[in-house]
């Protein structure tokens, strides 16, 4: 492969779904997964840990939940329309190379309606899958076959939660919207009993424990119920367990100690001989709308709760310490090199700095700050410029990450650009100049006679797309007319040549006198998103709708290596990371995407030599 994938570092649980706010956990191989999107994704249980992150993106509905099974070799995710997918999740070859996508085991239509939540029992081989639906609210099969194994019944409504015993003869619990949880025996899994004596509201969530004596529920009425384990009889109940609805519960692995988490910001552990409470972690001071823990999984070395904004709260088992690991939970907008930093905006407004670290990134980025909706660009002058849909553009001390001046702006931006000293913001048809010392001073305004959605700098002259008229405007040059609507305009560093990339997916490169250098660039086959020069201005690093990621060449103009599929979803930004064309014959980019994903890659750029 001319590009072959390095690192790829997955975006934070998206709780937008109340139903995709599960974590799962692989106890033999140290791993979480979740739902993100239309994907589910795999990363090491340590957050600084070496071993990589993969991506499972053959959901085409987006995705819900997911739960590894017992030996960790299988995954089984649900999407919102009502589908299961089984796979293989060992990716990873000799030396830690990326063989192949994971690859689908099997496939079943389960609900008509999104599924919540999934079970395995010991054996590896039998799956209860729960969720919405019309005619049935869950299903019990077999994971390669899909044969039916008993029948989930004894709800009214949708079904939240559901797990199984991990001992013989096994058992069964379901619990949902309708207060109740269910009892089966099997397998084949059957009905046994429904208790709805206890809950007086929702209930999140049911968990066996690791040695089958006990099974709990918890839920939006703040009450643990305690049941047995065999026979599903009530054994004891805490009330009032927290001062916020309970959404996750979780065993120790000895059976002892279970924790459970809850919107009132904490995680508190409970020990099985009291039922009492030994310990209570919070996260934050003050009880906040964002710190609400909505997810949670106890591995061995920490108590993993996932707030409502998406952070990631580690909690040493050991000592209680707290790790907030946090990150991008939606599509990435805007993307910038500044040093040794990879700087990043979400669509939710957030922006991080990553630390380029040889061929890759620190797995753990750091917060700047961010905008309150889109962040649409970045630039760098002496500190960190951003724009937002929030109609604003803000100045940050990127290496404290704190917010030094902002100003309001009148109207949506479309672009930033640095030009002679000061930044100007491109908006749909017009142009405004900012300076930038200790704060910011408004300059001119500049009309526009047509919309445009990007610019950039040549000659210290602006070049804006022209949407109007299908071409770039130019104080100084006339270019030409051009079939497609131009999405981006790109100065090469040298200024020798301009890339004119449209939404049909084809470039027009044209030399610095507005002379055509090639139009022989079109292996796109839609949009164009984001493109970037080398630093020598020999190559156009691409990416685009399609998800497709592109390296073109001047000197070799018909030669292009791709990564098709790049991101699910489409490319969003490019950069490159690392150039060593003369050198080592090779260059390391980043690209992010819709998907939310920031992924590291190798180019072997000695096929152009």
């Amino acid at each position: 492969m001319s590009i072959e994938p390095i690192a790829l570092y997955p975006p934070h649980p998206s709780t937008v779904r109340a139903q995709a706010t599960s974590l799962t956990y692989d106890k033999v191989n140290g791993r979480v997964a979740y739902a993100m999107g239309r994907s589910i994704f795999v990363r090491p249980v340590d957050p600084h840990s070496a071993v990589k992150s993969f991506q499972f993106s053959k959901h085409t509905a987006p995705t819900t939940v997911a739960a590894f099974a017992p030996n960790g070799n299988y995954i089984a995710s649900g999407d919102e329309s009502g589908h299961v997918k089984i796979w293989d999740t060992s990716v990873y070859g000799d030396k830690d190379v990326l063989k192949e996508a994971p690859l689908v085991k099997s496939d079943f239509p389960i609900l008509s309606g999104a599924i919540k939540s999934i079970a395995w029992d010991a054996d590896n081989s039998r799956v209860i899958a729960v969720g919405e639906g019309k005619e049935k609210f869950g299903h019990c099969f077999t994971w390669d076959s899909g044969n039916s194994i008993g029948e989930i019944q004894g709800h009214s409504d949708v079904i939240n939660t559901v797990d199984i015993k991990a001992q013989r003869p096994y058992r069964a619990a379901t619990a949902g919207n309708d207060k109740a949880v269910v009892f089966y025996t099997g397998p084949p899994f059957k009905f046994d009993k429904s208790i709805r004596d206890h809950h007086t509201n929702t209930v999140r969530a049911v968990k066996f424990s690791p040695d089958g004596k006990y099974l709990l529920s918890v839920g939006s009425d703040r009450l643990v119920v305690v049941y047995d384990g065999k026979t599903g009889e009530f054994v004891t109940k805490i009330e009032n367990a927290h001062e916020g609805g309970i959404f996750g519960v979780w065993w120790f692995g000895d059976s002892k100690k279970f924790a459970t988490c809850s919107a009132d910001n904490s995680v508190k552990v409970w020990s099985v001989e009291s039922w009492e409470s030994t310990q209570t972690l919070k996260v934050g001071d003050a009880v906040t709308v964002e710190n609400q823990l909505v997810g949670l999984v106890v591995t061995d070395k920490y108590i993993i709760a996932l707030s409502l904004n998406g952070n990631l709260n580690y909690f040493d088992v050991d000592d209680g310490s707290l790790q907030v690991v946090q990150g991008h939970q939606s599509a990435i907008t805007a993307t910038l090199v500044v040093g040794h930093s990879l700087v990043t905006g979400g669509s939710d407004g957030s922006i991080y700095k990553w630390t380029i670290d040889g061929d890759s990134l620190k797995s753990v980025p750091q917060f700047v700050g961010g905008h309150s909706n889109y962040v649409v660009d970045l630039a760098y002058d002496k500190n960190l410029i951003s724009v937002g849909w929030d109609d604003k553009l803000k100045v940050w001390d990127l290496d404290n990450g704190t917010s030094v001046s902002e100003t309001v702006l009148v109207a949506q931006p479309k672009k930033l650009v640095k030009q002679n000293g000061s930044v100007s913001v491109l908006f749909e048809n017009s142009l405004t100049d900012f300076t930038i010392t200790e704060s910011i001073q408004k300059g001119t305004d500049t009309v526009l006679k047509y919309d445009s959605s990007d610019v950039d700098v040549l000659a210290e002259k602006l070049l804006l797309t022209n949407l109007s008229d299908n071409k770039i405007e130019s104080a100084s040059l006339k270019f030409d007319v051009i079939r497609g609507s131009p999405s981006l305009v790109r100065v090469s560093p040298d200024e020798q040549y301009v890339a004119l990339g449209d939404s049909t997916g084809k470039y027009i490169i044209y030399n610095a006198d507005a002379s055509i250098k090639t139009t022989r660039w079109t292996y796109h086959t839609s949009k164009i998103v984001d493109a970037k020069w080398s630093p020598d201005s020999q190559f156009l690093l691409s990416g685009g709708l399609d998800s497709n990621l592109l390296v073109y060449s001047i000197k070799r103009i018909s030669k292009v290596v791709q990564a098709p599929l790049a991101h699910q979803s489409g490319i969003s930004r490019v950069e490159w990371l690392h150039y060593d064309f003369e050198g080592s014959g090779h260059g390391v980019v980043a690209s992010t995407g819709f998907d939310g994903a920031v992924k590291v890659w190798k180019v072997d750029l000695s096929v152009f030599k």
